[in-house]
C-alpha cells in the first residue's frame, strides 16, 4: 500500500468518527431540548396552580374559621414550592405536600354549606382541579420523554458519546 491509500483510510475513518460524535451529540442534544420544552410546559402549570391558591385561602378564611393551621401550612408550602425551578426529588415532595394540603382544605370545605355557597371559592376549585390535571397530563409526556433520552443515552452507539459528553441519566418527575 502506498501513503496516499493510508491517508485516504485513516482520513475515512477520522471522518466517519467525527461524523457519528457529531449526530450522536446532536441527537442527545435535540432530546435534551424537548425536555427543557416540555418542562417549561409543566412549570407553566404548577405555576398557575400555584397562582390561584392564595384566592382560594382567602375565600376559604372568609367562611372556615378555626382552620388556621391548615391555611398557613398551606401558604407556607406555596412559598416553599415557588422557590423551586428544577424537577428534583424536592420539588416532587413540594408539589405532593401542596396537592395533600389542597385535598384536606376540600374535604373540610365539602363539609361547610357555607363555603359551598362561595363562588369564588367553587371557581378557584375548579380551576386548580382542571390545572391539576392538565399539569398531570404534561408530566406524563416529560416522564415519556425522559423515558426516551434515557433508552438513547444507553443505545450501544451513544453510550460512548453520552459518558465522554457527560449526558446523565435523568429521573422522572411525579406531582
Amino acid at each position: 500500500m502506498d501513503l496516499v491509500n493510508i491517508f485516504i483510510i485513516t482520513g475515512s475513518v477520522i471522518f466517519i468518527l467525527a461524523l457519528w460524535v457529531i449526530v450522536g451529540v446532536r441527537h442527545l442534544n435535540g432530546l435534551k431540548m424537548h425536555i427543557e420544552n416540555q418542562w417549561e410546559n409543566v412549570e407553566l402549570k404548577i405555576r398557575k396552580r400555584q397562582d390561584l391558591i392564595p384566592l382560594l385561602v382567602e375565600s376559604f378564611r372568609a367562611h372556615a374559621k378555626g382552620h388556621e393551621v391548615l391555611i398557613e401550612q398551606l401558604i407556607a408550602e406555596r412559598a416553599i414550592a415557588s422557590k423551586e425551578s428544577t424537577p428534583s426529588a424536592n420539588r416532587i415532595a413540594y408539589e405532593h405536600d401542596i396537592s395533600a394540603t389542597l385535598e384536606k382544605l376540600f374535604d373540610i370545605a365539602n363539609e361547610n354549606p357555607e363555603v359551598l355557597k362561595d363562588t369564588v371559592f367553587l371557581e378557584a376549585k375548579s380551576e386548580i382541579t382542571s390545572i391539576f390535571d392538565d399539569a398531570n397530563n404534561e408530566v406524563k409526556k416529560y416522564n415519556y420523554i425522559i423515558r426516551e433520552y434515557n433508552l438513547h443515552r444507553d443505545f450501544l452507539v451513544l453510550k460512548p458519546i453520552s459518558r465522554v459528553f457527560g449526558y446523565d441519566v435523568l429521573n422522572i418527575f411525579n406531582i
